[in-house]
């Protein structure tokens, strides 16, 4: 991709990001999430646009996740679901939330068949993009294209730092004691494949905004954010055509 096509990449996201509140709770009237309809049957999910709770303790955003799922649900004719104010509740842990129940209706009303969950993995993690299936529970049909498609993309198994491609090891979407994955509840609940997608910050973050909840300045590095960017898409089109 050339300078002039990142770079309005960039400027894009972020421009998409800005609709997003990483501390701020919704106010009176205001939605705390927002679905942005489509015409194909996937829907992108963006549970952690901003600030929540789990377990009594507040925890960080997942930056550029919100702008990545409406960017790529553009591109694509995609459905997309984001969170985009301060909530009281963690979506993917809990399971009586009303991000779970907007979800329900946005899939039953879309005739959604496989929902794409973004995350954001931390800087330390040793990989680019973390796929969890709950070991291939989730989307038995889609794994191995789901896969040969990130690997085509330039994240591989083999791949070194933000090259690499981790494969239901790190994060399998199974979750732990208690915790209810959004991915979990698709796929047992609604009966949908689905798939999570965590992202190193290196090919999300275009640019660190003051309200993060890091106050450590910090750039994404712009081609991978490109790549990770055109394989979200490369799998939308995949999902929504098998």
């Amino acid at each position: 991709m050339e300078q002039s096509a990142v770079q309005e990449l960039l400027a894009r996201l972020m421009a998409l990001e800005s609709d997003v509140r990483y501390q701020a709770p919704a106010s009176d009237g205001e939605a705390e999430f927002r679905h942005q309809p489509g015409h194909i049957p996937v829907l992108l999910s963006a549970p952690h646009g901003a600030v929540h709770r789990r377990e009594g303790r507040l925890k960080e955003e997942d930056e550029y996740t919100a702008a990545m799922a409406r960017l790529v649900a553009k591109r694509t004719g995609a459905h997309a679901l984001y969170v985009r104010r301060r909530s009281p509740t963690d979506p993917n842990w809990y399971r009586d939330v009303p991000y779970k129940q907007r979800l329900r209706e946005v899939i039953e009303q879309g005739a959604v068949r496989f929902v794409l969950d973004l995350h954001a993995a931390a800087p330390s993690r040793a990989f680019g993009i973390a796929l969890g299936t709950m070991v291939g529970e989730s989307c038995p049909h889609h794994r191995q294209a789901i896969i040969r498609t990130l690997e085509q993309g330039g994240f591989r198994r083999e791949g070194q730092g933000i090259d690499r491609l981790d494969v239901d090891e790190t994060f399998t979407a199974l979750g732990r004691a208690g915790q209810e994955t959004i991915t979990r509840y698709v796929w047992e609940g609604l009966h949908v494949p689905a798939a999570q997608l965590e992202f190193h910050p290196c090919l999300r973050v275009a640019e660190r905004r003051a309200d993060a909840t890091s106050s450590v300045p910090f750039h994404g590095d712009p081609m991978h954010i490109a790549r990770a960017i055109r394989v979200l898409v490369d799998l939308v089109q995949l999902t929504a055509s098998s």
